[in-house]
């Protein structure tokens, strides 16, 4: 059985299996300064051509997490389908915690 381990930093998550490769990824949404306010979580960052005109919204500030909202925007996208589809809901139901 693999292990999952997440290091949750203020600026940077650090994610992965034991015994395989982490992903250091940015524990930030950046938005868009454009009309459209188009939002990208963590990793997002790599389709943006022009990453100029964004801002960030970051979950910490001073070491401290402040804004919850975007640390579990974060979180889900970090567990959610598009990274390592883990499913916690299930896992709480289980002995594992």
């Amino acid at each position: 059985m693999a292990t999952l381990v997440l290091d949750n930093g203020a600026y940077t998550a650090k994610i992965g299996y034991s015994q395989e490769k982490v992903s250091v990824i940015p524990n930030c949404q950046f938005r868009s300064k454009t009309s459209r306010l188009k939002t990208f979580t963590a990793n997002q960052l790599d389709e943006i051509k022009d990453p100029s005109g964004l801002f960030y919204i970051l979950p910490f500030q001073k070491g401290y997490l402040v804004n919850w909202d975007v640390q579990r925007k974060v979180w889900d996208h970090l567990f959610g389908k598009e990274m390592f589809k883990i499913d916690v809901c299930s896992l709480m139901n289980t002995n594992h915690f």
